[in-house]
């Protein structure tokens, strides 16, 4: 299946926040407190995030999808 330009810097969106939680869990085991552990995911997704050519507000709407749809799950 071919996706879109569009649709791939999406999904790259939606991989930034899968990314910054399985970064998180990966830093608690290796020691760092919850709030150095939530800094440095965050840090990571937010670089993702601005990389994916996507305007803040696209962003934004994905991030607002991907909690509607976790919502619903």
């Amino acid at each position: 299946m071919v996706v879109s330009e569009e649709e791939s810097r999406r999904r790259y969106v939606e991989g930034a926040i899968i990314s910054a939680l399985r970064l998180y869990r990966h830093w608690r085991k290796r020691g760092l407190t919850k709030n150095e552990a939530f800094k440095r995911s965050v840090k990571q997704a937010l670089g993702m995030m601005e990389v994916s050519g996507l305007s803040r507000e696209e962003v934004i709407d994905v991030l607002e999808d991907f909690w509607e749809d976790s919502r619903r799950n």
